[in-house]
């Protein structure tokens, strides 16, 4: 014998208070990770408003240039600070020697560091890797805008650097 069971449906009711909480719920959870990772990134983005020429990649300065050549003979000379702009870890893997690591938007947090290690006849140099790496001319721009005097910006310096041969260190300093 076979037994069929019937079960009628019966329409379900829709909590519109309930679905509501738990989307807003759900929203400000996403919107507060998405704020705090923002915030724990080497190079965060604005919240609000947003700067079109980094967006864009153009950074418009009259930051100068500077040749390796001239970059190393400052070097040799003792009148030049080198700001390595890349992340922390590209840093530590190798960067030129005497060099501190700075991003753009640790200038004003670090300036007072970077100050104890200039002299009345010192430039900074700040430099990435690849001529496409906005960092360097970003951290020269910065620096500018906090007050330090002469800052130069060495296109590609990382990579002239280590190709020429000129001394490099790894770790951190």
């Amino acid at each position: 014998m076979k037994h069929i069971i019937k079960i009628k449906d019966k329409p379900h009711k829709i909590n519109l208070n309930v679905i509501v909480k738990e989307s807003l719920v759900i929203l400000v959870m996403a919107v507060t990770i998405a704020v705090a990772i923002n915030e724990l990134r080497q190079a965060s983005l604005p919240l609000f408003g947003f700067d079109s020429t980094k967006i864009a990649g153009i950074i418009r300065t009259n930051i100068p240039k500077i040749t390796l050549t001239e970059a190393y003979n400052l070097y040799r000379q003792h009148k030049v600070v080198f700001v390595d702009a890349r992340d922390p870890f590209s840093f530590e893997e190798g960067h030129i020697k005497g060099a501190i690591n700075m991003y753009p938007d640790e200038v004003a947090f670090r300036l007072a560091q970077l100050k104890a290690m200039l002299s009345a006849e010192s430039i900074v140099v700040t430099y990435c890797d690849g001529l496409q790496c906005p960092l360097s001319q970003e951290t020269a721009q910065a620096l500018q805008s906090h007050g330090v005097p002469v800052v130069k910006v060495l296109a590609d310096g990382w990579n002239l650097w280590i190709n020429a041969g000129y001394p490099v260190t790894k770790g951190q300093i």
